[in-house]
């Protein structure tokens, strides 16, 4: 969810494409979990326990059980339906309608009277983040490089990664249940007594039942409760009954003492780490975190295109403006030394000349109205934020910021920014937007927190240096019978706790020379030392853009105030000369005509320089860090 609030009026709550930002979301069951082991079930409640199982693990588990038929039946006309599509080369499943054709350039007078919707910019941002599932951009990425932009899927595809993310790590962890069952019927013959019981025609049916629940615990220890029940019925002579129900209960603990051994190791790397390889909870929460950043760049770079986008539109409009009173001016002029022409009392040279002027201003005119197809102010254009390109276009640059925000490329309605660029001085407090930028930029933040995922491998590879040491203990109660229940059961044996076995050991392994181990922790600090100085390189260079764009912020003010007064200058010029030429006076003609061209030139130079101060004052905050916030824009976690 993406909240925009204007300020002084009650927050205004807009579904922003959706895209979830988990924020601190804590390593929650890091304790739980331990490894698979058997746990074994016998007799009629071993089939008990396998039912139980059964409908445990179909009502717990996976919905995905429902697909029997694909699975035991083989059943493939989904699959079949997906690839005849493949097939005949993936056609669209609905053709979309053709977009209404945008407004294009006919005549002035078209673009005159055309009907125009009104938008601030606060509005703008506000329809983008509520039009937008993809973070989009002008270089036409989404069809180029599709997997850069990220959507309002970006976050949730990282935190249901069923291989790095956080849910991923933890199942390591997770309780697992094993059943097991066994049937057998045995007949043949023996040479020897000996080894057929003492019979030459051994005849014996067996059932092995087996239910086991064992989990991993954040300190390597692997904890198993398990059921082993069996019935064994043959013709051997020696036995003391002809069947009997065998049932043992097994509580088992493998607790690791060196290597493998420890909260902080197991929460790092995980129970299945390698040399180099962690796959912990901590790792996933790093690096969830750092997509989680990632995610807020992309927002802050497709937000700045939007303001980029809607200055230019700006720019455009007052391009347009001053064409159109260009075109004005050296149409009286035309007119007068046409007139002039036809009373015999001027030349034709001085007809042509005005008259060439007035086409000149009617192409710039057409050309301020419709723009052509080249580069815009975007993102990362000669400065991170993007640098103000200054070209002219206001049916190129409405369609360019339709696109952007997600409205129709055609609508009767034009889109007009009524926003008026910046023109009052700011002085900017270079050391607090330098401790916000350290703070705040995204590209910082990942960079920190690959340093401090880089860290926590070191202290992984450091536990490999460790030997193997394993404290291994199971504890066996025991109980034999003829029936499995009842009087003279094994149950009833089982209950007296009269067999009773306890075995503790301990496993020992270790590599000589721990040539993979020292191997990785030279690695992993190979790679802290690279993230530090990535990072350091990182800080270095985002204070060198954020003052250069302070900097050019200042140059941008300076350059208005000037442009401001040489337009007035070149207005008063021609002013005179207009005036002279109303009297009757004598004027020269090529010196009114350029007067034309210099006002034109002035006005055009002057909003030029209004925008690049617009947007200078917005890269300031593009690269401290707070463009966001600044433009009221939250991405909140779901």
């Amino acid at each position: 969810m993406m909240r925009i609030s204007r300020p002084g009026r009650r927050p205004i709550q807009k579904t922003m494409t959706r895209f979830i930002v988990r924020s601190d979301r804590r390593s929650r069951g890091i304790s739980a979990g331990f490894q698979q082991r058997r746990f074994v079930v016998t007799g009629w409640p071993g089939i008990a326990w396998l039912v139980v199982a059964a409908v445990i693990t179909a009502g717990v588990g996976c919905r995905a059980y429902r697909s029997v038929p694909e699975t035991i039946g083989n059943d493939t006309r989904c699959v079949d339906a997906i690839m005849c599509d493949v097939d005949a080369g993936a056609p669209p499943e609905v053709y979309p309608e053709p977009p209404p054709m945008p407004m294009t350039l006919r005549d002035p007078e078209a673009f005159e009277s055309a009907s125009y919707r009104d938008v601030t910019l606060l509005e703008v941002i506000q329809i983008a983040m509520t039009n937008t599932q993809v973070l989009r951009d002008l270089n036409a990425t989404v069809l180029r490089a599709p997997e850069q932009l990220a959507s309002d899927q970006t976050l949730q595809l990282v935190q249901t990664d069923p291989q790095q993310s956080i849910e991923a790590a933890l199942s390591a962890f997770d309780a697992q249940l094993y059943a097991f069952g066994k049937w057998q019927n045995n007949d043949r013959r023996f040479n020897n007594r000996f080894f057929g019981g003492g019979a030459n025609a051994f005849k014996q049916d067996t059932h092995d039942y087996v239910f086991q629940l064992s989990k991993r615990g954040a300190t390597g220890a692997e904890v198993a409760l398990r059921s082993v029940t069996d019935y064994d019925a043959n013709n051997a002579t020696g036995n003391l009954t002809p069947s009997a129900w065998q049932t043992q209960w097994h509580a088992e603990l493998r607790q690791p003492l060196l290597q493998g051994a420890g909260v902080a190791f197991n929460r790092i790397a995980g129970p299945a780490a390698l040399p180099g390889v962690y796959n912990g909870v901590l790792i996933a929460k790093a690096d969830n975190d750092i997509s989680t950043a990632k995610f807020r760049q992309d927002a802050r770079d497709y937000v700045s295109n939007v303001i980029n986008a809607y200055w230019d539109l700006a720019f455009a409009y007052r391009d347009v403006d001053a064409k159109r009173a260009a075109l004005e001016r050296s149409r009286q002029t035309w007119r007068s030394y046409e007139a002039q022409k036809a009373s015999n009392r001027r030349g034709g040279s001085a007809e042509a000349l005005a008259r060439e002027q007035y086409y000149r201003f009617l192409s710039e005119y057409q050309d301020a109205i419709a723009g052509k197809l080249i580069q815009r102010t975007q993102v990362n254009n000669s400065t991170s934020g993007g640098t103000f390109a200054g070209i002219g276009g206001v049916l190129a640059a409405e369609r360019r910021l339709r696109l952007l925000i997600g409205l129709s490329i055609g609508d009767e309605e034009l889109l007009r920014c009524v926003d008026d660029p910046l023109t009052a001085p700011i002085i900017f407090d270079v050391e607090s937007l330098t401790a916000e930028a350290i703070r705040l930029r995204s590209e910082l933040q990942q960079q920190r927190l690959l340093v401090a995922r880089r860290q926590m491998e070191l202290l992984a590879a450091k536990n490999f240096l460790l030997p193997e040491l394993d404290l291994v203990t199971i504890y066996r109660l025991r109980g034999l019978g003829q029936q499995l229940a009842g009087d003279n059961s094994a149950f009833e044996e089982f209950g007296s706790m009269d067999y009773q076995e306890y075995e503790a050991g301990v496993e020992f392994r270790m590599p000589v020379g721990f040539r993979q181990a020292h191997a990785a922790v030279r690695n992993a600090k190979l790679n802290i030392a690279r993230e530090r100085a990535l990072l350091k390189e990182q800080e270095r260079q985002v204070l060198h853009d954020l003052v250069a764009c302070v900097a050019e912020a200042d140059r941008a003010f300076v350059q208005t105030e000037t442009n401001l007064n040489r337009y007035l200058a070149a207005k008063d010029a021609l002013d005179a000369l207009e005036a002279n030429r109303e009297a009757g006076l004598p004027i020269s003609l090529e010196q009114l005509l350029d007067a034309q061209r210099r006002l034109s030139e002035s006005q055009t130079r002057y909003y030029q320089s209004m925008a690049e101060y617009t947007i200078a004052a917005k890269n300031v905050q593009f690269e401290s860090g707070t463009l966001l916030q600044d433009t009221h824009v939250m991405i909140a976690a779901n």
